[in-house]
């Protein structure tokens, strides 16, 4: 640890990040897009940043939103019970007298669990979870025929709250094509105890449920407080840091925990502006909860140039300090993995458990190939198994999402670790990225999706996997950090930069341009653009139409991926040669 690093997480004060968190959670609490409490909050954060001497202010855009109305729920069959429940929001409001039908129990309803059950024109009752999570829950359930679905709460049966949640699945606000895709499904949402007496009925015979409920589709404005923390004039390069404001319930660990941690962060960083390396952009996204990280995309979709060539990383915080958690969890682009777990072993004393990122969060940088980066402890196994895998607590989005369910202590680690995360991103004179990570992974997942795609005839990668190849070769001829430093170091920057914003891509199935839905299962499959024709083509007969459609998709997506690796390759190689050679 260097002494500025030192000075900088010496100057941090929890009593300060925990007034600011007591300010948003118990003067402020529950806070929706369009909203006077999230205008409120993000006045209160402007101003905050302006006090620590940022450049601040509050962009206010349009985004696709929805607040819940009522509903009710009444089983019909086998007996008569009323249960409390809440609907979910951008669901088609049912007429006024209700929907009623037969109520199967779908598991967590994936693909996987539909399979021998029929529930065309039928409710179905699925639990919470991530994996899928509710937007994907509803689109399978309408792909399957469902009429409508039902969602219990997470966490142990004796959990008295329903959590609050969207089914938009768009991520972002939508365009002409993809406003089309939001799951046209009437959705409610009730606690566990209620669920798991539905689900005794279902084990029993059959069920019949009523019910009822509405929401709003509208367009509101949105307000998204901005902070920037100059190093210098000239300065270009950046370090984004992210939490979202957009909160259901009393929003404690979710996520006035990650705002105010941000606040003193910035306090303390400007306090050292003279020594920072990089510019860093503070940023509280509005519409996260209700418009599937409208903001954050708004974010990348009007800054998209400045992101691209000048940001070095997003760093998320989202959650910190949950009471009753300890394990280190991770989430980041491959290309950062090294640095992140080295940053993470220092304060914790343990690197913990690191995956691909997902499609969730504020998670809306994959096109424009910005590395993301979050953390946040987690339970143990077995108390995660003891809550029925609530991961991110049985209060998210309740009521019950207060102030005592934030570790005081814990939560102070958390903002030393944060601070020296990015501490280290500002002031790394390489930029702190090991591509032979993402690489590794591109030529395995390469050289698996050769070996499923063997026996289909037109289908070959021997190109892509030799392109692979030559990258892994220009990447380890290019050391991360040059021998000489000064300009030899910023040549290398700007190649390894250009290079990583040429691959990253690859580990979505979207567009560059565009957003993979939320939760989209895909994410974190070996480059799922190939992937899925060829997942097709393997199902088909040569020469039949179906067949010669998919076939021209894996083309074309095997060209997008010929070009991104021959492009990353070309940067490198630039680079390798002028360092090489002395002027």
């Amino acid at each position: 640890m260097t002494q500025i690093e030192q000075a900088i997480r010496a100057d941090l004060s929890v009593d300060r990040a925990y007034k600011h968190m007591t300010f948003l959670v118990e003067e402020v609490g529950e806070r929706l897009a369009g909203t006077e409490s999230i205008q409120k909050a993000a006045n209160y954060i402007r101003d905050e940043l302006e006090r620590s001497g940022l450049e601040a202010r509050v962009d206010r855009f349009p985004i696709y939103h929805s607040y819940p109305g009522s509903a009710a729920l009444r089983v019909t069959f086998p007996e008569e019970r009323a249960i409390e429940a809440l609907p979910s929001c951008h669901i088609p409001s049912t007429l006024d007298e209700g929907l009623a039908g037969e109520l199967v129990y779908v598991g967590a309803g994936g693909y996987s669990d539909y399979e021998e059950l029929d529930v065309k024109a039928k409710i179905v009752l699925a639990d919470m979870t991530w994996a899928p999570p509710r937007p994907e829950k509803a689109r399978i359930a309408l792909e399957k025929g469902a009429k409508a679905a039902i969602i219990l709460n997470w966490g142990t049966p004796d959990n008295p709250t329903i959590q609050r949640g969207a089914i938009k699945g768009v991520w972002g606000n939508p365009t002409p094509e993809s406003f089309q895709r939001i799951p046209r499904i009437p959705v409610i949402n009730i606690t566990k105890a209620a669920g798991e007496y539905l689900k005794e009925l279902c084990a029993a015979g059959k069920v019949e449920v009523w019910f009822r409920a509405d929401a709003t589709q509208e367009w509101v404005l949105a307000n998204q407080p901005v902070g920037i923390l100059r190093a210098g004039k000239d300065v270009k390069d950046f370090v984004l840091v992210g939490s979202h404001l957009e909160g259901w319930g009393k929003t404690a660990i979710c996520n006035s925990s990650g705002n105010a941690l941000s606040l003193e962060l910035a306090r303390v960083l400007a306090k050292h502006r003279d020594k920072l390396r990089r510019n860093i952009v503070f940023t509280y996204w509005d519409g996260h909860e209700i418009s599937e990280a409208a903001g954050s995309t708004y974010f990348v979709d009007t800054h998209w140039a400045d992101l691209a060539r000048h940001c070095v990383a997003y760093v998320d915080i989202d959650n910190p300090g949950i009471v009753g958690t300890s394990i280190p969890n991770s989430r980041s682009a491959p290309e950062i993995k090294g640095f992140l777990l080295d940053v993470i072993e220092e304060v914790w004393g343990d690197e913990g458990v690191w995956k691909m990122p997902y499609k969730g969060g504020d998670q809306s940088f994959f096109g424009v190939g910005v590395p993301y980066i979050t953390f946040a402890t987690g339970y143990t196994p077995e108390e995660l198994e003891r809550l029925n895998w609530a991961f991110l607590s049985p209060w998210l989005h309740t009521e019950a999402d207060t102030l005592d369910k934030v570790d005081k202590g814990l939560y102070g680690t958390h903002l030393d670790f944060f601070a020296a995360l990015v501490t280290r991103l500002n002031r790394a004179e390489a930029i702190p990225y090991d591509l032979s990570e993402p690489v590794a992974r591109l030529r395995s997942g390469l050289q698996g999706l050769a070996e499923l795609a063997e026996g289909v005839q037109g289908v070959t990668l021997d190109s892509l996997i030799g392109r692979a190849e030559e990258l892994a070769a220009a990447v380890q001829a290019l050391p991360a950090a040059t021998a000489g430093g000064g300009e030899a170091n910023q040549i290398a920057n700007e190649a390894i930069i250009k290079a990583s914003r040429e691959i990253s891509f690859l580990w979505a199935a979207a567009d560059k341009y565009d957003q993979d839905p939320y939760g989209y299962f895909l994410i974190g499959e070996p480059v799922p653009r190939l992937l899925v024709p060829i997942r097709q083509l393997k199902g088909l007969r040569e020469g039949d139409q179906a067949f010669n459609l998919w076939m021209t998709k894996f083309v074309r997506e095997k060209n997008r991926v010929s070009d991104a690796l021959e492009n990353a390759t070309d940067w490198l190689v630039w680079a390798e040669r002028i360092v090489r050679v002395p002027n």
